[in-house]
């Protein structure tokens, strides 16, 4: 994937977080990526943190081997009963990027990747916004919000379907600003930074303004992104 100037992205949350990554300085001699996938984003964000070790999670098995080839050490597994087979206080850096809106039960997530993670450590989260503007707007309208399903194999009550009829996110669970932060500080992570910005699925004029309003409220931005830390910002 061709990046431009530094701080550019072709994906707007993976540009967001290279942002944060660089301007908290934060580094990582271990680094753990919870639904990594093929691993592409996995092993962009380990070269910025300097990490010596990279640990994946997945429940692809397919796209784990790609993660391999890549150097990342992997372990399939299900996010939501699953134990992390990596000891107390382990890891520098947890990143879990749209996989808490999918999972059955996030709290076991929640739980092992504060066990896994060091004191002073730092976990990165991005999900998609219940409460975005444009969802707002059409739920007043009485239709589904955007990026929720009522089923895992129609789309349905959308007032516009960027997707095919039969295609839908496989989101289980919705979540605004608020609810994850609150989520967050329930499992004693201490939350630093909020940003919220846009998705390529949208259309340009509408990604545009997506960027500008997400500035503005981030509680308003159609992708929440949430960088928290285990402990104070002191410790």
């Amino acid at each position: 994937m061709k990046m431009g100037r530094k701080d550019t992205h072709p994906i707007p949350r993976v540009e967001e977080v290279l942002k944060l990554l660089r301007k908290f300085k934060i580094k990582a001699t271990a680094y753990l990526d919870l639904g990594c996938s093929d691993g592409q984003i996995t092993e962009e964000v380990a070269k910025i943190v300097d990490a010596k070790e990279v640990f994946g999670i997945d429940i692809d098995c397919n796209a784990l081997e790609s993660a391999k080839l890549r150097g990342i050490k992997t372990f399939n597994l299900d996010l939501s009963k699953d134990r992390i087979p990596l000891n107390d206080g382990s890891v520098d850096l947890i990143t879990a990027f749209e996989v808490i809106e999918h999972l059955v039960n996030p709290d076991n997530m929640l739980k092992e990747a504060y066990r896994v993670l060091r004191r002073g450590g730092y976990f990165i989260i991005s999900c998609p916004n219940l409460s975005w503007w444009v969802n707002r707007i059409v739920l007043a309208l009485g239709y589904q919000p955007y990026l929720t399903n009522c089923s895992l194999y129609y789309d349905v009550g959308k007032l516009w379907r960027p997707l095919k009829s039969g295609c839908t996110g496989g989101h289980l669970r919705s979540y605004t600003l608020r609810a994850l932060k609150e989520l967050l500080e329930i499992y004693k992570f201490h939350v630093i930074k909020v940003k919220a910005t846009t998705i390529t699925i949208v259309p340009k004029w509408l990604r545009t303004l997506d960027v500008l309003i997400a500035k503005l409220r981030p509680s308003l931005g159609l992708n929440i992104i949430i960088l928290a830390r285990k402990g104070s910002d002191n410790q």
